[in-house]
């Protein structure tokens, strides 16, 4: 079976030397079948000024930001980016996954780039209180389009590295947040603007929502990798499995290390009762989206140890 981990870095993602160093360093001790590069995820914010600061939690996330901003004194203000070049953290990604990708240990290993969607950074700046009304507001666009240009810019500059993969996050694709028909005329525009260079080459959609997801992008065919926060029972996995044969799930990690880890027997008892039911051949043992950075090095090799020698 594949395995593979990530983390985020808090402090260290903001230097491009250190998070390569970190990465490498973590693969090295884990060797895991893949690397994904865990970026600064207020990278694009940080270009319009907006500013967060650590939250020490077990996490190792970060606070929302305050208070909302004004998109127009955003999109007005001369010193706000116009392009991927005047985003500075943007390019230490960049950098980053250079420094890995040229490692002589990671030759041969895919590394997935994290990419926020444009609605992430948009409700970022305005610190979680996004409506699906507003994004047919004049500024709300505005920005929108803006944030979409970067993103493609960016995208575009890390499919030029070697064996770099896009790990592209696909926020408010959710009931929860918007009408069927409010996703596909307002919503998932940005998402197609950005993901239109992909071809199908093992490029990851991770949808970050806690209701009904709406599969669309699938038909793209720009996605061979689907990891989803909130299916993970056999039934909903078969299901997806069945419905969409390119898509490999990517999962189930978390439920081995949390709330608590799994012992051996545990371990083995879990897999055979999916083993049964799925082909697990088509499924990645990961974390639907990071691990908490309290678990050990040592518990998570054991864990991983365990599940490539079933």
């Amino acid at each position: 079976m594949k395995v593979t981990s990530w983390k985020h870095w808090p402090n260290i993602d903001l230097d491009a030397d250190l998070l390569a160093k970190s990465v490498i360093r973590y693969q090295d001790i884990h060797d895991h079948c893949f690397i994904k590069l865990s970026c600064n995820s207020n990278s694009v914010c940080s270009a319009f000024g907006i500013k967060r600061h650590f939250k020490h939690n077990p996490l190792g996330t970060v606070e929302k930001n305050s208070y909302p901003h004004s998109l127009s004194a955003l999109l007005d203000d001369k010193k706000s980016p116009k392009e991927l070049n005047d985003c500075p953290q943007l390019l230490i990604n960049i950098e980053a996954h250079k420094r890995v990708s040229e490692h002589f240990s990671n030759e041969n290993k895919l590394c997935f780039a994290t990419v926020y969607s444009p609605l992430y950074h948009l409700n970022s700046m305005l610190a979680g209180t996004l409506t699906a009304a507003e994004l047919e507001r004049a500024p709300y666009k505005k920005m929108l389009s803006l944030l979409s240009d970067i993103t493609a810019q960016y995208i575009e500059a890390l499919l030029l590295i070697k064996n770099v993969r896009i790990y592209y996050c696909s926020f408010h694709a959710c009931g929860a947040f918007c009408s069927y028909q409010q996703f596909k005329t307002l919503v998932a525009p940005y998402d197609e603007q950005c993901i239109a260079q992909l071809t199908h080459q093992n490029h990851l959609l991770h949808y970050h929502c806690s209701s009904s997801i709406y599969f669309d992008y699938l038909d793209s065919n720009r996605f061979s990798l689907l990891s989803i926060d909130d299916c993970h029972d056999v039934v909903s996995i078969k299901a997806l499995l069945t419905s969409f044969p390119d898509i490999t799930f990517v999962g189930l990690l978390d439920k081995l290390l949390l709330p608590r880890p799994l012992k051996t027997e545990e371990i083995e008892q879990f897999l055979l009762y999916f083993r049964r039911n799925l082909d697990l051949n088509r499924v990645i043992i990961a974390p639907s989206c990071t691990l908490p950075v309290s678990i050990k090095n040592n518990t998570l090799l054991r864990t991983c140890s365990i599940v490539k020698e079933l």
